[in-house]
This record gives C-alpha cells, structure tokens and sequence, in this order.
C-alpha cells in the first residue's frame, strides 16, 4: 500500500508533515504484491502463518497449530484481524479464525491506524482501515472493520510508507578548490571531508595518475600510491582504497584498518548505525567491521545486506541462509530467503518452489 502524500518526503521536519497531514487526504493506489505481503505497521507476531501441503493456517510461535489450515493463502495479523483467501477471493478473519468479513476482495490489505478527520469539528480519531478492492482491475478503496466502504481514505504517518524511511543519500558534488599547491605535492584535489573536534579537513588528490591524502598541514597522510580512493560517509568518514585492483579500508587519518589484499569490499551501514564491511577473498565472502573484526567468519560463496538489520548468506550450492545481527546464524538451505520486517522470522521458498515461514531459531512453519 502505498499512501501519495502532497509533502516532499525525507526533506522537511516530520512533526509538520503530520499537522499538514491532518489538513490532506492521502489517497491509496493499488500496488499489486506477492503471495506473501509485506508489512509497514507493526504485525502481530503471538500467531504465524503456517502451511501444510498448499493450506494455510496459523501455529503459535511454538509450532502447535491453532488455526486448521485451509486457505489458500494467509497473511499475519496485524490490529486483530488477518487477510486470508477462500477460494478465489480475500476476507478477514480473527484470532479465533472466525471470518469476520466475508471473502469478496481481489486485493485485501492488512489492517492498520489512520487518521480521519471529524466533519464539522476540530480534531480527529484514530481508527483502523484497511486497503481492499471488490473489482477485478485492483481498483481499491479503503474498508473499515465492518467491511463496510469508508467515504474517505483516512491519513497515515509519512514516516509509515516503506519508500518514505529510504535514507537520503549524500550527494557529493563537483568542488572547486584553491588550496596552494606546494612543491608540487598534488596534481589535482578531487575529494575533501573533516575529522576531529576542530574539524579538520583532508584533501584526496591525484598525482602522477595515483591518489593519496594530504591535510592541511600539507603532510602526506596516505601515499600517492592507490588507483581509488573514496570516502564513505555514513558515519565517521573512512577510505575505501584500492591498490593493484585489490581493495582495502583505511581510517580517516589514513590509518590501514583492513589491508588492501580483497577482490571486493562492500562498504554498509547497519539499522544499528554500526559500519560493516563486505570483504571478497580467494573466492570467499566474509564480514568484517571497520576495525577488521570478522563478524562472519565462514566464508560464502556470497553475501548480502538486506538493509533490515541482517545478511543474506549464500552457500556454493546456491542455497541461501541468514544472519541476524546477534550472530545467530541460519544455513544456507533455502531458493530463497528474506526477513519479515519487523520480526525475526524469515519467508523461505523451499525446494518444492513453495513459501514458508522459519524462526530465527530455525523452526519450520511448514510442512510439504
């Protein structure tokens, strides 16, 4: 679901978004997703979707199945109420697995907060709605508890839309720069950020066709010696070097924190505002933080930041696995992989090319 707001998003102070939210209507458009939806509200995580052959109903988190499956698809609760196929359409059931509203939908959202405003006096409600459509075309309206049709798509939080919470990336652009050149120590400045508490700027720059680092001070900080260099900003500014066509990481004073001697580093920032380092060797891909401490230490055919807090993990066979930021560690054994955000479960696609759920512990919510 996704809300079309009439405010730039990621630009402006969140909490005047939202007064100018409640003043606008934000319309929903359909989006047409996969078996499984994704979630932006919190979900409901005491009952998970579990399948037995092609029958979807739901088992408590210790595996006991409380609701029989028999639905052809299922989707987690969220505010009481879950989405679930009958036959060729969409209703809603509770926690009890009584179907509360009938399957009549092409398209069924989960349930979720909104803002509606009160006509004809100051202020609003709170309330939940959902995203459905009756029409073939996907067409959708939003629906109450009831199921009855709301006259109007009540407000969501911007900060709620998926794309919305994507970070604003740092654009650098082209600097002219008017720094002496002396005794020749550059050919050319190309970059420049700032470290310490005095904020003192250092300056990457080109000579003889190699790239190093001077400071203000015009002392040579890193060798003219590297084919690349480039600053990753997500935290403290550090270098990715690269030297021979094998890659490395130096701190900003241009200290080496990961040897440059990998075919590849990947340079991420975690949810948990930790930098990590993706490191390809000898055909194995490892993780490392900035200070070259392994975080996974088995090597991998490859390896993955899914931007939700964990990697995807991928096994010479071609298998994929997961691991959690606290190191619990799931193998590579499924098609395919991917974290339910919000949740430390994972939807899997097994070898019979069908969708599943596991724990983080591993348990299968499934059975072929």
């Amino acid at each position: 679901m996704v809300a079309v707001s009439l405010v730039k998003p990621l630009q402006s102070d969140t909490g005047t978004n939202f007064q100018f939210m409640k003043k606008q209507i934000w319309f929903l458009v359909v989006l047409m997703v996969t078996v499984i939806q994704g979630f932006s509200q919190q979900i409901d995580m005491s009952l998970v979707p579990y399948r037995q052959g092609d029958k979807w109903g739901y088992a408590n988190p210790d595996g006991k199945v409380v609701i029989t499956p028999k639905y052809q698809e299922a989707n987690w609760f969220s505010e009481g109420y879950a989405a679930v196929k009958s036959g060729a359409k969409y209703g809603y059931i509770n926690k009890a697995g009584k179907m509360i509203i009938p399957a009549r939908y092409t398209v069924a959202k989960s349930f979720r907060k909104g803002f509606m405003p009160k006509v004809g006096k100051e202020g609003g409600d709170s309330v939940l709605f959902a995203g459905a459509s009756l029409q073939a075309n996907g067409y959708e309206i939003c629906i109450n508890t009831k199921g009855a049709t709301m006259p109007q798509c009540p407000a969501i939080a911007e900060n709620s839309v998926p794309e919305n919470n994507i970070p604003v990336q740092t654009v650098v652009t082209q600097k002219n720069y008017s720094v002496p050149n002396n005794n020749g120590l550059f050919d050319k400045i190309v970059d420049d950020y700032k470290i310490g508490d005095n904020g003192e700027t250092y300056y990457i720059a080109l000579k003889g066709n190699r790239y190093g680092v001077f400071n203000t001070k015009f002392e040579t900080v890193v060798p003219f010696e590297y084919d690349s260099i480039r600053v990753v900003r997500t935290g403290t500014p550090y270098l990715e070097v690269n030297k021979g066509g094998l890659y490395g990481i130096l701190d900003q004073a241009g200290q080496v924190k990961i040897a440059p001697e990998n075919s590849r580093v990947i340079s991420v920032r975690g949810i948990d505002n930790k930098d990590y380092v993706i490191i390809k060797k000898d055909g194995k891909t490892y993780v490392k933080d900035i200070d070259n401490k392994l975080i996974i230490a088995n090597g991998y055919s490859d390896i993955v930041y899914d931007g939700a807090g964990g990697f995807i993990l991928t096994g010479n066979d071609n298998l994929r696995g997961y691991y959690f930021a606290d190191n619990t560690t799931i193998a590579p054994k499924y098609s395919d992989i991917k974290l339910v955000n919000g949740t430390r479960y994972l939807m899997v696609k097994t070898f019979a090319g069908k969708w599943g759920y596991i724990s983080s512990a591993g348990n299968e919510f499934f059975v072929e």
